[in-house]
């Protein structure tokens, strides 16, 4: 599985480096901030006479000391006031250079985070788009949703976040313990002797971090499509009075969720004070150590260099904190972050050869030889399915519920790949075919109508986003939707609220209608169109259908049989398998399963 961090951050390598630049940059002004309250402590106590310590430059030592005593000797040239309003002055200069240089390299952080997250959830949406239904059968919604909210939260906060103090930390790590060492090597090995048990610590705590996360953010997920079934299904809920027993399940599985995101927690917080602890036991430590170094007169380490020291391991301590932090937080992210490198992996919709839209294609509209198809494996839905859908002819599909009637008009626009045999558009294999051109053929009127909480007009354009208004209204005219869409509030503009809520049924299917025709299909499918209407409006929208399908190849889907009776061709499907093909007429004289069907419903 890829790292996707490293992966998305790539691109902004530049902006990457720089940050890094501005960090040490940033560390450097404040280990010089540090280092100069050697010369303000010899300034503040120093006397001008004695035994020549004061004005007198040291010839011992490392660079640093030579470079403190010389500034020290400059400085108190001016007189011992002047001497510390200058030395005020120059610590202000470099507090305040520490203080630009780290707020240009947080803001440029943020924008690499931000820039990381927007590029991370388009992709996301880029492959949920194209994953194949067959994967929305099998995960719940709120698992997929949750990898656009919670995920990406967890993500940039937990991953990205800790990264960012991690990187922080390791570079102000690294200064200091340069420096620590350049100022006295035997006093730094015995801090660095001391940080195993830090680290050993530290360790211990965070080793369980990852799988008791991403066990929460399962369960997390679980809450979401919990929530979204129960907000779904609420008149369900209220009309079977179970609102007692499904506030009871939330509550105890939400109450589960809560013990062990607490308990996750309780070991993540407690890195910070139990590294905060053995910090301050090494402080003690080096207090202890450098001053016997100092009696016994360790060349090199005079006491205002002493205390220079200390500060600067003092000041090293909060990014050993952070490192420890960022550790364990990154442990805690990386089962989030492999919930959505997972999901970036999942196999996409088989592709095939681009042929150009409106190019000839020789053949019937639609050919099945042969079809065969399982959602899994063992339990065959269609089996040896054959037929043949001539250019301008409506094919009707009929049969009792789960005979496989939906499942053909699916395999037609390869929303799923049929386990043995083949499918032909236009004479042409559809593997053959891109999925954008094969679908790009294919209008498909459902029973469920989908239409967006957006204008009349852009709701039909959606399979057409360059189409012009004139052609919206024509597609609408051919539907026969223009006339009530004019008696509109506002006509093609107005909007038509979630789902299409201001429209009737039979309203709503001719705007899907209207926004099949504006695409020009070469196939028109109709998959139970007119099953969710009253009889008054499925009269209504039948009228529709007739106009429609005179100029259109067709097949259409249907349980009631008064929508079919016109077609060229019926075939009846039971149990996955064609048992009677023929007119209304031929198969009513057959007397077979279609009359039996027929006379169901008369009954």
């Amino acid at each position: 599985m890829k790292n996707i961090t490293l992966s998305y951050s790539k691109p902004y390598s530049a902006r990457v480096a720089l940050y890094v630049l501005l960090v040490v940059l940033s560390v450097v002004f404040t280990m010089a901030t540090a280092l100069s309250v050697a010369d303000f402590l010899k300034i503040l106590f120093g006397t001008e006479s004695g035994d020549g310590a004061l004005g007198a430059a040291v010839t011992g030592g490392n660079l640093v000391t030579r470079w403190l005593d010389g500034l020290y000797t400059w400085l108190i040239g001016f007189g011992r006031l002047n001497a510390l309003l200058l030395f005020s002055a120059i610590i202000f200069v470099l507090y305040s250079l520490k203080n630009i240089f780290g707020y240009f390299s947080a803001v440029e952080i943020g924008i690499i985070r931000t820039r990381v997250v927007r590029d991370l959830r388009n992709d996301l949406f880029h492959k949920a788009l194209h994953l194949p239904i067959g994967y929305y059968n099998h995960h719940r919604k709120g698992d997929v949703l949750a990898r656009f909210g919670s995920d990406m939260v967890e993500y940039d906060e937990n991953i990205l976040g800790s990264v960012q103090m991690l990187l922080t930390a390791f570079i102000s790590m690294v200064l200091y313990l340069a420096m620590l060492f350049y100022l006295n090597v035997k006093l730094t090995l015995f801090v660095l002797c001391m940080l195993p048990l830090v680290a050993f610590v530290i360790s211990s705590l965070s080793r369980r971090l990852k799988r008791k996360s991403q066990t929460v953010q399962e369960m997390n997920s679980h809450l979401v499509s919990l929530t979204d079934e129960t907000i779904g299904g609420m008149k369900v809920i209220k009309a079977y009075t179970a609102i007692e027993f499904s506030n009871n399940r939330f509550r105890e599985y939400n109450r589960d969720y809560t013990r062990r995101r607490t308990a996750m927690f309780r070991r993540i917080y407690a890195a910070s004070p139990i590294s905060d602890f053995l910090g301050n036991l090494i402080v003690v430590g080096i207090l202890l150590f450098g001053s016997l170094l100092i009696m016994r007169g360790d060349h090199g380490l005079t006491a205002d260099l002493f205390i220079s020291y200390v500060m600067l391991f003092v000041l090293m301590i909060p990014p050993a904190k952070e490192l420890t932090t960022a550790i364990a937080q990154i442990k805690k992210g990386k089962a989030c972050a492999d919930r959505v490198a997972a999901f970036l992996e999942e196999a996409e919709e088989p592709g095939g050869a681009r042929i150009a839209r409106g190019a000839h294609m020789e053949g019937p509209a639609v050919e099945l030889r042969h079809v065969s198809f399982s959602y899994t494996q063992g339990v065959e839905v269609l089996h040896d399915v054959s037929f043949r859908v001539p250019q301008g002819s409506t094919v009707a599909l009929v049969g009792a519920s789960g005979s496989g009637k939906s499942t053909i008009a699916d395999l037609i626009g390869r929303y799923y790949e049929v386990t043995e045999g083949e499918i032909l558009f236009g004479g042409v294999p559809v593997k053959e075919l891109s999925l954008g051109d094969l679908r790009s053929r294919i209008g498909v009127v459902a029973q469920d109508t989908l239409l967006f909480n957006d204008s009349v007009a852009e709701n039909i354009r959606f399979g057409r986003p360059e189409a012009t208004q004139e052609a919206i209204e024509a597609a609408a005219r051919a539907a026969q939707a223009h006339d009530f869409i004019m008696a509109l509030p506002h006509g093609y503009q107005t909007n038509l609220g979630e789902g299409g809520s201001m429209l009737s049924g039979g309203q709503r299917q001719r705007i899907s209608i209207a926004r099949a025709l504006l695409c020009e299909p070469e196939l028109l499918i109709l998959d139970e169109a007119t099953s969710a209407l009253d009889t008054e409006n499925e009269r209504q929208l039948q009228l529709t259908l007739d106009h429609v399908l005179q100029d259109h190849t067709a097949i259409v889907i249907a349980h009631r049989l008064s929508t079919v009776a016109r077609a060229d061709c019926i075939l009846v499907l039971d149990n996955g398998r064609i048992v009677e093909e023929g007119s209304h007429d031929e198969l009513m004289a057959l007397g077979g399963r279609y009359k039996q069907l027929v006379d169901l419903q008369r009954l």
